[in-house]
């Protein structure tokens, strides 16, 4: 296998394994169609690392990508499952994802801080972390119950909840 291929071909002769594959060709295609079109340079292609972004799409070709602020900025790759590829391309296509020219306020602020220049968020935020979560179950011990017997007594574990709510807080005031 030498080097990349073209957008719309794979190994297979252009036959797709997954449906989402053939949607996320098609759409990565009619964006870059689009760019082409809007910037009137041939051989124009979109980026999807914020670097590669702002060098390719947003300083040089003086356009920028209006992306949902709903939705992380990644490669399409990334965006996995047939309903959120799905819902990429009618976004697409309903022109909520679109191209817009770059104005002045937009370059200077982006050449500031290049962070207000990205289409959209770059990852989903940071997750809570709860602690364990086998805090209610026992784990195999292979020296002490090799056969996996029954305990003798039950762990319940904690009884509260694993986040104290702002209704549970006020009300312990």
């Amino acid at each position: 296998m030498a080097g990349r291929f073209a957008l719309g071909t794979t190994l297979r002769g252009g036959r797709y394994w997954r449906r989402e594959g053939l949607i996320r060709s098609q759409l990565r295609q009619a964006i870059n169609a689009e760019l082409v079109r809007v910037s009137g340079v041939s051989g124009a292609a979109m980026r999807w690392t914020l670097k590669g972004y702002l060098k390719h799409v947003f300083f040089r070709l003086g356009i920028k990508l209006i992306w949902p602020s709903n939705l992380r900025f990644a490669n399409l790759s990334q965006h996995s499952g047939l309903a959120r590829i799905t819902r990429i391309k009618a976004l697409w296509e309903n022109g909520i994802i679109r191209f817009a020219p770059v104005t002045d306020a937009d370059r200077e602020a982006g050449q500031r801080d290049p962070l207000s220049a990205a289409p959209g968020p770059l990852h989903d935020g940071i997750r809570e972390s709860y602690g364990r979560s086998d805090v209610k179950a026992r784990r195999f011990r292979p020296k002490t119950n090799p056969e996996n017997r029954p305990y003798r007594h039950v762990r319940n574990g904690p009884k509260s909840a694993k986040v104290v709510s702002a209704e549970a807080e006020a009300a312990a005031e």
